[in-house]
C-alpha cells in the first residue's frame, strides 16, 4: 500500500428501526400470508412459516421455515450514535459511509453530511425481492449499490470501533494470482457445526453455506496451496483448532468472527454468477428461512481462495448482554479499557435494562464524549460557540 495515498475504502452499515409502527404493520401484514407454525423453545419467542407457495423448487415433503420474529429487529439499547462517533475518531480515513435503511432514519442523524450516503432498499435491491424483512436479502445484494467502492467494510449496527485504526487494518497490499493488489484482512479458523435447537434456523443456514463451500473448494488443496494462511502466528490458539480439524475430509464450518468484514465488491459479483439460483431464492424470501444462504458465503469464498492477508484474531471480539450482571460488567470494562479495535455487543435479556443501559452509556461517553460530525446537534453546538466568541470579542 502506498505510503502517501490512502486507499479508497468505504464502510457499509445496515440499520432497522424496529419500533417504527408503519414498518411493523407492513411486516406483520406480509407475515399473515405465510402459514406459520409454533416451534417450542424455552429461550425464544419466535414463529416459523411452514410454507410459502410462491417460491418454486422447494421439496414438497420438506417445507421451508421462516423466522418473522419482531425480536430480531429490536433496538433496546440503541447505541448507533456511538458507532458514528467511533468512525469519526478511530477511522477518519474512511472514504464514504453507506447507511442502508428501509427508509427510516434516526432523528439525530445529519443525512446531508457529504461523507454520508443514505441508501434505501429500493435504491439497490431488485423490485422482485421487495419489500424485504430478511437481512440475508439486504446483505447478499450489497454489491448492487452503484457508488460503493470495490473495497468496503461491512458493519452491523452493534459493531463498535473502540481504538484507532488504519486502512491496512482492513485491506493490505499482497499477492493474489501473481498480481499485487489490495486484499481483505481476515483470519482463517475451522469450526465445528453444532445443531443447537435454541438457535432455531441458524444451524441450517450454516449448513447451506458450508454445502456450497465444500462444493466449490477441496479442503486438502486449500491447506496445500495456502499454508501460510491456514496457519499463522496471528491466529494464536486458533492454529490448534485448524491442526485438529484438518484430517476431516470436508470443512464442517468456518469460524465467523462476528465482526466487521472486509469485502471485495467483485467477490459478490463472482459468487452471484456461480450460485445465482440459491442467492435469488434467498432474496425472494420475505423473512429469514432455513433454506437461505447468508453473506458469509462471500467471506468464506475470500478465505478459501486465499484472497486475504492474515490479521490477528484479537482485532475484534463478540459478546452479548445477558442476565449475568458480572458478565455485563466485564463488557462495560471492555468498552472503557478499549480492549479491542472492534467490539460487537449483541442485545440480550438483562435483569435491569435501565441500569445496564446507563452503565454502558457512561462507558461509551468516557471514550467517545464528543458529538460526531454526523449528528445534527454537532453543527448547532459549533454555531453556539462561534456566536459566544463573537459576543465576547465585541465586549
Amino acid at each position: 500500500m502506498s505510503q502517501n495515498k490512502t486507499p479508497k475504502i468505504d464502510f457499509v452499515i445496515t440499520w432497522v428501526d424496529g419500533s417504527d409502527e408503519k414498518w411493523l404493520a407492513e411486516k406483520r401484514a406480509i407475515a399473515e400470508s405465510y402459514s406459520f407454525i409454533k416451534k417450542p423453545s424455552s429461550t425464544t419467542n419466535r414463529t416459523f412459516a411452514e410454507n410459502q407457495p410462491s417460491i418454486k423448487g422447494q421439496p414438497s415433503l420438506e417445507k421451508p421455515r421462516f423466522d418473522s420474529s419482531d425480536l430480531r429487529f429490536r433496538n433496546d439499547f440503541d447505541f448507533l450514535k456511538y458507532w458514528f462517533r467511533g468512525v469519526e475518531k478511530f477511522a477518519p480515513w474512511v472514504n464514504q459511509i453507506f447507511f442502508v435503511t428501509t427508509g427510516h432514519l434516526p432523528d439525530w442523524l445529519n443525512p446531508d453530511h457529504p461523507k454520508l450516503k443514505i441508501i434505501h432498499h429500493s435504491d439497490f435491491i431488485p423490485k422482485e425481492f421487495l419489500p424485504t424483512f430478511n437481512s440475508h436479502t439486504i446483505e447478499n445484494n450489497l454489491h448492487r449499490i452503484k457508488e460503493l467502492s470495490e473495497n468496503f467494510v461491512y458493519f452491523n449496527d452493534d459493531f463498535f470501533l473502540l481504538r484507532k485504526t488504519r486502512p491496512e487494518d482492513f485491506f493490505k497490499e499482497g499477492q493474489y494470482q501473481g498480481k499485487t493488489q489490495l486484499l481483505p484482512r481476515a483470519f482463517f479458523a475451522e469450526n465445528i457445526l453444532i445443531n443447537n435447537p435454541s438457535r432455531d434456523i441458524f444451524p441450517y443456514i450454516q449448513m447451506n453455506n458450508m454445502a456450497l463451500m465444500n462444493q466449490d473448494y477441496d479442503k486438502r488443496s486449500f491447506y496445500k496451496l495456502h499454508k501460510s494462511k491456514a496457519y499463522n502466528i496471528k491466529y494464536g490458539i486458533f492454529n490448534l483448532r485448524n491442526f485438529l480439524l484438518k484430517p476431516w475430509r470436508e470443512f464442517s464450518l468456518l469460524y465467523d468472527p462476528h465482526c466487521a468484514i472486509s469485502y471485495k465488491k467483485s467477490t459478490f459479483e463472482t459468487v452471484w454468477k456461480k450460485h445465482e439460483e440459491i442467492l435469488k431464492e434467498t432474496s425472494l424470501h420475505h423473512f429469514r428461512s432455513d433454506r437461505d444462504v447468508s453473506h458469509l458465503i462471500f467471506y468464506y469464498t475470500q478465505l478459501l481462495e486465499g484472497k486475504f492477508i492474515p490479521r490477528s484474531a484479537n482485532f475484534s471480539h463478540h459478546t452479548m448482554l445477558n442476565k449475568d450482571e458480572n458478565q455485563n460488567l466485564q463488557i462495560i470494562r471492555m468498552v472503557e479499557s478499549q480492549k479491542y479495535h472492534i467490539l460487537c455487543i449483541n442485545d440480550g435479556e438483562v435483569k435491569d435494562p435501565a441500569k445496564t443501559r446507563a452503565a454502558l452509556t457512561a462507558a461509551f461517553d468516557k471514550i467517545l464524549p464528543e458529538k460526531s460530525i454526523f449528528e445534527k446537534s454537532y453543527y448547532s453546538n459549533l454555531l453556539s460557540v462561534a456566536l459566544e466568541m463573537l459576543v465576547q470579542e465585541q465586549h
